[in-house]
């Protein structure tokens, strides 16, 4: 992955709600409030998922920051 994985936060979500509607267009069998659901959770999981991999790469500035009121 490259250091811009936040951005490609809302790319996932337009997949996968492109992906459901292929599959529902190749017949899939899924009520409307199926996929709601599918994509409800990706909306959800995709956020969670990029803050995790973005909060892994970063570094504390904590003794940068003491630096600056010294």
């Amino acid at each position: 992955m490259t250091r811009n994985e936040p951005a490609l936060v809302s790319g996932i979500v337009a997949a996968a709600a492109a992906l459901v509607t292929l599959l529902v267009a190749f017949g899939l069998d899924l009520s409307d409030v199926q996929q709601n659901a599918i994509l409800g959770v990706v909306a959800v999981a995709a956020p969670v998922i990029a803050a995790l991999v973005t909060r892994s790469k970063v570094t504390p500035t904590s003794a940068i920051n003491a630096e600056r009121l010294d």
